[in-house]
């Protein structure tokens, strides 16, 4: 069971533009996550206030977290016009989610909204940028709207949060972030749209990356950083 207080933090900063102040300087970029224990707050795509920028920063022992924005706003949409992330790979055929699916066309709603940014294709009009189960669920539901939490995000803010939300620290925890297939076939995916060199930016990314271009196939076993084969 997660914190409830540290998970009321992430709701109001993660995703949002923020000011972080210490004692000795002051951030502004994209909220990322609390870590609670080490009295610290991750922010992406972060500039200094002496000018210096940073792919994410790790800001310790913040004096104040400021939202630079309002509460993001809450709309009902046509289910057909929400289109899944394309770096999005987790499978939703388990039990879990059959018993989710069920529940939820029970309810005839969802009892959490998905979040998704404004969209611009021929089909659709808006992206999930968190909660894909739910708007797998909802569809598999036979849904016809859903309630949505809408984030003002560039395409790269999206690469960001999806990374933030499904890519786990190496060593850190995983819990309900990707299995390493997932993360192997995510990676391909955000490769076909993005330089590797603006995805090392991240630094989550940047030892998976590592991995990803191991010079040969046989190194990257031997090292553990591949498998021999996903299903």
């Amino acid at each position: 069971m997660g914190n409830p207080f540290i998970d009321d933090l992430n709701d109001t900063f993660r995703g949002v533009r923020v000011r972080v102040t210490t004692a000795s300087h002051t951030y502004e970029g994209w909220g990322g996550r609390w870590n609670y224990s080490n009295q610290a707050f991750l922010v992406y795509d972060a500039e200094r206030d002496d000018g210096e920028h940073f792919g994410a920063v790790t800001v310790g022992t913040p004096e104040s977290v400021e939202r630079l924005d309002d509460r993001l706003p809450i709309e009902e949409v046509p289910l057909s016009t929400v289109a899944p992330s394309p770096y999005s790979v987790r499978a939703t055929d388990d039990v879990d989610h059959a018993e989710f699916v069920k529940l939820t066309r029970e309810r005839g709603h969802l009892l959490t909204y998905p979040t998704v940014r404004p969209f611009s294709a021929p089909e659709y009009d808006y992206e999930i940028v968190g909660g894909h189960r739910r708007y797998h669920a909802a569809r598999k539901a036979d849904l016809s709207t859903i309630a949505v939490e809408l984030v003002e995000l560039s395409d790269w803010q999206a690469v960001v949060w999806f990374v933030d939300e499904h890519i786990p620290v190496q060593g850190g925890s995983e819990s309900d972030m990707y299995t390493q297939c997932e993360i192997n076939r995510a990676i391909d995916r955000l490769r076909t749209e993005w330089p590797d060199d603006r995805l090392r930016s991240l630094s989550v990314l940047e030892p998976y990356l590592t991995d990803a271009l191991s010079t040969t196939r046989r190194e990257a076993l031997r090292t553990g950083h591949a498998t021999n084969g996903c299903p």
